[in-house]
């Protein structure tokens, strides 16, 4: 997922791309969905796909799989990368083979259906957005609509990250000063309240936004740490036929925004 601001994300080309989508949508003949290419959000999340050789490592809501392809270039043996853009699961399929990298593309909604991994990534749309503000353009919104207070979609996630954290894995996170305090410090206090730990491992500042990345994790259990990326379901190899990476939307700006142009700061990647 990814930000908008003036002078990165939403630039001037993010501009353009979000207006361009928005008049193909409203005409009723878009065909091609936009994926939101990588903004300074996306990389600071890519640091910590580094160094996870012999790890499971999953990327939600991965756009242009910054993050997925990292890991798996890094020596992750199992790297899936979930989406509902279609367009953006093909593209990273195809990068992937390519330079004949282990990444999965599958189309889910954030890591529904998945199994457990060592390593959860996320960069989920946190742009706080009202309900009649909403992008015209179905993928731009999907891919920065973070709800009222821009929490929305973290909430989710946070809600069924311990079916996918494997014994002693750990998920990063990262998060906006967009995003309502409030409403993360309660979502902190319910992480903590369920057992889990956060730390805050890395933040930076673009322009007015600041970014951080959170460290989730839970205590091990003493029965003994199963097959890494072991869990219920395996996910399908195969990309669906749709997906969601995070489009630039018209007049967005900063890390999402500068990312992609967000007027509050996707692609999930």
């Amino acid at each position: 997922m990814h930000r908008k601001n003036g002078t990165g994300k939403g630039g001037e080309k993010e501009k353009l791309i979000g207006a361009r989508a928005a008049r193909r949508a409203v005409r009723g003949h878009a065909t091609e969905a936009e994926v939101y290419p990588p903004r300074e959000d996306s990389r600071l999340l890519a640091r910590f796909a580094r160094r996870c050789a012999g790890e499971t490592v999953l990327e939600v809501g991965c756009g242009r799989g910054l993050a997925a392809l990292t890991a798996a270039r890094s020596g992750a043996p199992v790297v899936v990368a979930t989406d509902r853009n279609p367009t953006a699961l093909r593209d990273l399929l195809a990068r992937s083979r390519a330079e004949g990298l282990p990444v999965r593309p599958v189309r889910t909604d954030l890591a529904r259906g998945l199994r457990r991994f060592d390593r959860v990534l996320a960069n989920l749309p946190y742009l706080p957005t009202r309900p009649g503000r909403r992008d015209p353009d179905p993928w731009a919104d999907l891919a920065l609509n973070g709800g009222r207070d821009g929490c929305a979609v973290l909430a989710r996630l946070l809600r069924t990250l311990p079916e996918h954290l494997a014994p002693g894995g750990r998920a990063l996170v990262l998060v906006s000063s967009r995003q309502r305090p409030g409403r993360l410090r309660a979502l902190d206090r319910a992480w903590r309240r369920s057992g889990g730990r956060r730390t805050v491992v890395a933040r930076e500042r673009w322009g007015t936004e600041r970014l951080s990345v959170w460290e989730l994790t839970r205590p091990l259990r003493r029965t003994g740490r199963p097959t890494p990326g072991t869990g219920t379901r395996r996910p399908d190899p195969r990309p669906s036929r749709t997906g969601s990476s995070r489009g630039g939307g018209p007049g967005r700006t900063t890390a999402r925004g500068a990312a992609s142009g967000r007027r509050r700061s996707p692609s999930g990647s």
